[in-house]
């Protein structure tokens, strides 16, 4: 998470932003409502549960993996668009969570957004702009990264080795690309 601001810049400006990108934002968006809601409360474990499963279990295990050969873009397979696309929701995503977990780990919080030039003890609590994705999409999502990755497992294939024999289910057609480019589906 830390490396993030090292390897990929963050746009300059907001770029079109690709459906993989928004359904991810939608979702934080959703995480932020339910955040503000709680603390408002000062119920601060459900959030805490919630916030732990996104970025251990959503962001980090399937969303950064899905988007990485699309923000480094290093065989030009994808456009500059798509590729700032990524780099920006990478900032986006880390930033928000930054300040969703302020008011839990204000201390470590604060050290990260340090070095990204936050200072969230003046930064206003975002405001949630729900979105319009199917948030389920992303346990499909999720779902399908373990099912690819348990096969490659299973046959002793790195991860990093292309496989055959999948095909991208329905529901997550609109990811195709990020898909085959993360798990090498011929």
């Amino acid at each position: 998470m830390l490396l993030i601001p090292r390897i990929f810049e963050k746009p300059s400006k907001k770029p079109k932003i690709e459906k993989l990108d928004q359904l991810f934002i939608d979702y934080l968006e959703d995480l932020t409502s339910f955040c503000d809601k709680n603390y408002s409360n000062y119920n601060f474990y459900n959030p805490a549960i919630k916030l732990r499963r996104f970025l251990w279990d959503i962001f980090a295990s399937n969303y950064i993996e899905v988007v990485k050969p699309r923000a480094y873009n290093q065989k030009g397979n994808f456009s500059a668009q798509e590729s700032d696309s990524a780099k920006w929701t990478l900032h986006f995503l880390l930033e928000r969570m930054l300040s969703l977990f302020y008011p839990i780990i204000p201390q470590i919080t604060s050290l990260v957004g340090k070095a990204k030039n936050l200072d969230l003890l003046f930064s206003d609590f975002p405001t949630a702009n729900v979105g319009d994705s199917n948030l389920s999409l992303v346990e499909d999502l999720i779902g399908f990264n373990s099912q690819v990755w348990k096969e490659k497992k299973e046959k002793g294939i790195s991860l990093r080795d292309p496989i055959g024999g999948f095909e991208i289910p329905g529901r997550l057609k609109d990811f195709e690309k990020d898909l085959k480019m993360c798990h090498g589906i011929d």
